[in-house]
């Protein structure tokens, strides 16, 4: 992976969305605070999100007088970071296509890669957000619950809307140890004080939620069909799961409130506009998910496929809080609405914004899956593996090529 990103880094390829924002904000930030340092406009940097991932790579290329390739290279420090985690937590996997099969989801994506070969913010909130869900599931105590709080707080300043990590860290401890349990107002203070303090810090700074620079795009409307979206997406990974670990029984047994979950998680794309939007507007553009909901006609402005496929990830989704241990369970029942709710509030539903954390929560249930021996049948897990890696080679590696 690094030398891959090196090798993009020296070549100069700029491609894709993602080489496209390091050419236009992220890049330009980290060289800006480098030249004005120590002296840095926290308020003018131009760029939509937290500032924590261009400080990091400002401080560590800034010292050695690096350019741009250099620069562009040192930022796949987070990338590197985060497959280095999600292969570690996978250790617990007995066996090594399980480890393989645990991690595909997350480290075979065209978002993941975009972040490693260029300046992206992505990938290092991912780290963050990864790191604190882990400490979630298998730790507790005030220590680890302040861990958790940091973490979360740096994913913050990483990026703003990765507030939505405080619901499934808090949902993790008040079940921590199988069972619900009365609430600690000091654990609670602990894992949710840090991050809160940085999003208010940052909001008061910025005089809004993000800086002047990415303020007007995000403030021109709201995307209220999120659930739908975040639905959809999360049903292209967890079918695969509840195909793996789930017998037929078990499905039926929570067929019922799993169908509730899937109306309701299908129902804003019903009362909304759901249908893919075309360029020069973002809004529902881009990705596997819109680009399947644009392949066929839409319904008064509603789309027939992203109802189906937010109807089917709701039901997968409840099939799996039902099936996989407690505190699990409720971190994925609650980090899919909290993530839905944060991109109300944004102007873009695009892909990435919910397959990354889709994809990291995926990981965090298919590892204990494997390590409890609960994993079934491997072709499904197989076949997201090739579908994540067949996208990554269109979407990532295609464009690399011509453009060389």
């Amino acid at each position: 992976m690094a030398a891959a990103s090196t090798a993009v880094a020296v070549s100069g390829v700029i491609a894709t969305a993602g080489g496209d924002d390091q050419r236009d904000f992220h890049l330009p930030t980290v060289m800006l605070i480098r030249e004005s340092f120590p002296h840095i406009d926290f308020v003018g940097l131009p760029t939509a999100t937290g500032p924590l991932y261009h400080l990091v790579v400002a401080a560590l290329s800034g010292p050695f007088g690096f350019g741009a390739a250099a620069t562009q290279a040192v930022g796949a420090i987070f990338a590197v970071a985060l497959a280095v985690l999600a292969v570690a937590f996978a250790q617990a996997a007995p066996t090594w296509t399980g480890r393989a099969l645990a991690v595909a989801p997350l480290l075979l994506s065209a978002y993941f890669w975009q972040s490693a070969l260029w300046m992206l913010t992505d990938d290092a909130a991912m780290l963050f957000a990864f790191a604190a869900l882990a400490v979630s599931l298998r730790f507790d105590g005030a220590r680890a619950q302040l861990a958790v709080g940091v973490l979360i707080a740096a994913a913050i300043a990483t990026r703003q809307n990765s507030v939505w990590l405080l619901l499934p860290a808090c949902a993790a401890y008040a079940v921590a140890g199988g069972g619900p349990r009365r609430p600690d107002i000091a654990a609670l203070t602990r894992i949710c004080a840090p991050g809160l303090g940085t999003l208010a810090g940052l909001t008061v700074l910025w005089g809004g939620i993000a800086p002047p620079a990415g303020r007007a795009m995000n403030a021109m409307h709201r995307s209220p069909t999120s659930l739908s979206f975040v639905a959809a997406v999360a049903a292209v990974f967890l079918v695969p799961v509840v195909l793996a670990v789930s017998p037929l029984t078990e499905v039926r047994s929570w067929a019922r409130e799993a169908s509730v979950v899937g109306v309701v998680a299908a129902l804003p794309a019903v009362v909304f506009a759901s249908a893919a939007t075309l360029a020069p507007d973002d809004a529902r553009r881009g990705g596997l998910v819109w680009s399947a909901v644009g392949s066929l006609p839409d319904v008064a402005g509603r789309s027939p496929v992203l109802i189906v496929l937010a109807f089917v990830g709701g039901f997968a989704a409840t099939v799996l809080v039902r099936t996989v241990p407690a505190r699990a369970g409720v971190v994925l029942a609650t980090a899919l609405p909290a993530l839905a709710a944060v991109l109300v509030f944004g102007a873009q539903l695009y892909q990435k914004y919910a397959e990354l954390p889709v994809a990291v929560l995926t990981v965090l249930l298919l590892v204990p899956l494997f390590a409890a021996g609960r994993v079934r049948r491997r072709w499904p897990l197989i076949c997201l593996a090739a579908l994540q890696a067949a996208l990554t080679a269109g979407l990532v590696g295609l464009p690399i090529l011509q453009s060389l």
